[in-house]
């Protein structure tokens, strides 16, 4: 059974938002999946969030509703067959929109909350506050599943570094961050903002967050103010440098339903002084300093003392560094498990099943099939060829051949290949190419919260809704999981959902979505990591220290018999030429290597041709080039056996086969000195070069020339540790133990 969320308006960054992303990444954990579907969406969270028209409910089949004011989806939510809750984020004050054009929305807002209580089977509040107002709304089956933050996301490193040096002035600096509605109470702020200035005349109120359009009045007074500086709305790396600029958090709300900026501004470690209304006091639980009385002379002089007394901002930092273990993402999974647990909706079922002979595995990958091109998806192919004699093997993967479309071009459903049973399942919508490369440039390098990286990565695709669906139904027909390639969604959603039965296959290098917090649940929850290089292994260490248990086993590389006059004499090559096979794109280094190739050409008279066999998306005619299009298995190894050098251009690799097939035929290899993995190829075996530049490549192929002959018994030499006897000893190791286990 699934558990989808419908969701007012989804909006990066908004707490709605925060709030159904945060839930959906604590059901994956729990073995359920879901989707997001939203009565309206932004730009640039269309993969992520679906339309409500779009929602499909399966008999078992829940169905969560994020309430607001002012939405329609309670009527959809009591018209939707399936079972139902609701998620209350809190209401807005009465008391303080009375007499507002705003107080007929928030009677009707308690109103709607009221009725839907007896039609729905339960109820979360996201702070004890929110549940004790459910409770008065009539809710009998009421639980707390409070947000939490990801500590990491805070760090100092995540800081915007422009803000972050604009802000850093060394004077007493008070902030507050959070929209600036009317419980934000932007008209207290001021006054002890005021206070503190006749205390300390240099000192500072930094507010980050977008002002009610209602509080005009409020917001030219504050520009007005001496010190005050407004920021509007701020992206996520700006909101950590408006923390980390602060001396003190100061939460003038008297309506907080969740506590959650507290709990950012404690990440932080800046101290927190709030008015004890709401969800503040429950959150807080004794760390930083609450008030209940909004007496502002005393509190400018607490704040003042908590910014500049260094013993006393140590021991309530220290007391909210302790409140933080305390409330993290697993404090939040166990009280969801609960409230879903209450309700009837328990962690997905494992059958018992007769004892065989051998274990049944599901080989997850985002393509599969014969004239399918990829690293990934050929060393899947590989590992299902070999581990076949001793697995019951079913594949589980997309109807895409297309890497860069997902466009579904084969039938769903079940079918054989090579006499192994394939399951493959429809892909929602494309991959938007121009949007995803617009996205990416805007987000690299950025600090990002969880939404907005999973909203990358749910353009990256692809996004296949059935076969998260079949994990968390059916996953517990299958002994074990083999997953390939963290990046695409196909298997960064699907191994949470399975993760104590998996071994994923990460084929990780230093990319910049490597750096998204996002993908740390599918590091650090599968049963183990097998990683295909030590540098691999390195890079993984170093970005998620928390991961799984790590194991580096390789491939394996079993040439053919070659005949590399048959490919000199089927292409028409009767020179010395270079060898490049793969996809022919920007993404792969083409493009560099075509510029040192010019310079090669340009340096030597009698240059040896350049030969790239693959698909191609981009123009790479040029003197000296050979486009030979796709080739098959058997050319691709008599090519590279009678080529002067392969050649392997990307910056991006985690194994790069290619390499290693070209020493098992004892043919040298030049690659991108970018890339750890392919300096650490041709450290360990000096078996080639590398280049970083075509000055770099015009030298690499000149050694290889002088060196071939010694180059080549080297070459041959490192590639007989890479043996699939090894390889599949391995995996069946690994499998074997989790299946005892």
């Amino acid at each position: 059974m699934a558990v989808h969320q419908l969701v007012p308006h989804f909006r990066l960054g908004d707490a709605t938002a925060q709030a159904a992303v945060q839930f959906r990444a604590l059901l994956r954990r729990l073995g359920h999946w879901g989707g997001l579907y939203g009565a309206s969406r932004v730009p640039g969270t269309e993969a992520l969030v679906q339309p409500l028209q779009a929602l499909r409910v399966q008999p078992g089949d829940w169905v969560l509703l994020h309430h607001a004011i002012g939405s329609s989806l309670p009527s959809r939510l009591l018209h939707t067959q399936g079972r139902r809750g609701v998620v209350f984020h809190g209401l807005p004050s009465l008391r303080l929109h009375r007499g507002t054009p705003a107080e007929r929305s928030v009677l009707a807002g308690r109103a709607q909350l009221s009725g839907m209580a007896a039609h729905v089977s339960v109820a979360i509040g996201l702070s004890e506050f929110a549940s004790s107002e459910l409770s008065r709304s009539g809710y009998g089956e009421v639980h707390t599943v409070p947000l939490f933050v990801e500590a990491e996301r805070f760090a100092e490193e995540r800081a915007d570094p422009a803000l972050r040096a604009r802000l850093d002035s060394g004077a007493l600096t008070l902030v507050s961050v959070g929209p600036m509605t009317r419980e934000a109470h932007l008209e207290d702020l001021l006054a002890l903002h005021r206070e503190v200035l006749r205390i300390r005349p240099d000192a500072r109120l930094v507010i980050a967050g977008a002002v009610d359009p209602t509080l005009g009045a409020l917001e030219s007074e504050a520009a007005r103010t001496p010190g005050v500086t407004m920021l509007g709305e701020v992206s996520h790396g700006e909101r950590v440098a408006v923390y980390r600029s602060g001396s003190v958090l100061v939460s003038m709300r008297e309506q907080d339903g969740s506590g959650v900026g507290l709990l950012e501004a404690m990440a932080s470690e800046v101290p927190v002084l709030a008015y004890a209304a709401g969800a503040v006091t429950a959150t807080l639980g004794g760390a930083g300093v609450a008030f209940d009385e909004k007496r502002f002379a005393l509190l400018a002089e607490v704040a003042m003392r908590l910014g500049t007394d260094p013993r006393l901002r140590g021991r309530v930092l220290s007391g909210q560094r302790r409140r933080l273990q305390v409330l993290g993402p697993g404090r939040s999974e166990e009280r969801l498990s609960a409230a879903l647990e209450s309700a009837g909706l328990g962690r997905p079922p494992r059958p018992r099943r007769p004892a065989r002979r051998k274990p049944r595995v599901g080989i997850v990958v985002q393509r599969y099939g014969p004239g399918i091109t990829g690293g990934a998806e050929a060393l899947a192919g590989q590992v299902v060829a070999r581990l076949r004699p001793h697995w019951d093997i079913q594949v589980l993967t997309s109807c895409a051949t297309d890497h860069l479309t997902w466009a579904n071009a084969l039938p769903a459903g079940e079918s054989r290949v090579d006499g192994v049973s394939v399951l493959r399942f429809t892909n929602l919508r494309p991959r938007p190419m121009r949007e995803l490369n617009a996205r990416s440039r805007r987000v690299f390098g950025q600090s990002l919260d969880l939404g907005e990286e999973e909203a990358w990565m749910a353009l990256q695709g692809p996004i296949l809704p059935g076969l998260w669906r079949h994990l968390s139904e059916r996953g517990g027909e299958y002994d074990g999981f083999v997953a390939f390639t963290y990046l695409f969604v196909s298997t960064a959603w699907s191994v949470p959902l399975v993760g104590d039965r998996t071994l994923l296959v990460p084929t990780a290098h230093d990319e910049e979505p490597l750096r998204f917090d996002a993908y740390a649940e599918v590091f650090e929850r599968p049963r183990a990591l097998l990683l295909l290089t030590p540098e691999e292994l390195e890079l993984i260490d170093r970005r998620f220290p928390r991961h799984a248990r790590a194991r580096v086993v390789g491939v394996g590389v079993e040439p053919p018999a070659v005949e590399p006059g048959r490919f000199r004499t089927r292409f028409e090559l009767p020179g010395d030429y270079l060898l490049y096979v793969g996809r022919v794109e920007r993404g792969k280094g083409i493009p560099g290597l075509l510029e040192g190739y010019r310079r090669l050409r340009a340096a030597l008279p009698d240059a040896p041709t350049l030969v790239l066999a693959g698909d191609a998306s981009m123009d790479v005619r040029a003197e000296g080039v050979r486009m030979l299009g796709r080739v098959s298995e058997q050319d691709k190894w008599d090519g590279l056996a009678g080529a002067l050098a392969a050649v392997v251009p990307s910056p991006r690799e985690s194994l790069s086969l290619l390499a290693l097939e070209a020493f098992a035929v004892g043919t040298p290899m030049l690659g991108n000195a970018v890339s750890d993995v392919l300096r650490g190829h041709v450290e360990r075996s000096r078996a080639g070069g590398t280049f970083q530049d075509a000055a770099s490549f015009v030298e690499a192929v000149a050694r290889v020339r002088r060196e071939r002959a010694a180059m080549a018994r080297a070459a041959r030499r490192y590639a007989s540790r890479y043996r699939w006897e090894r390889v599949v000893d391995a995996y069946r190791e690994e499998m074997d133990a989790m299946v005892r286990r």
